[in-house]
């Protein structure tokens, strides 16, 4: 299956984001969850890393470099 892309952005218009959609999955680079959630980037960073260290997704699985 393809990918297509999808842009998102909020009531008023002014948040725009791009992203990748492959199968049921979007994959966002972290500049772009910053942008979505409106937090810091090391915020983001703590969230990833909690998430591979409870194990709640694999590494391997769910980042390219």
């Amino acid at each position: 299956m393809g990918s297509e892309l999808i842009l998102y952005k909020n009531a008023e218009g002014n948040i725009k984001i791009d992203v990748q959609l492959e199968g049921e999955t979007v994959w966002l680079i972290q500049d772009q969850m910053v942008t979505l959630f409106g937090k810091a980037k090391s915020t983001i960073n703590e969230h990833i890393k909690n998430i591979y260290t409870e194990k709640e997704l694999e590494e391997a699985a769910t980042m390219k470099k």
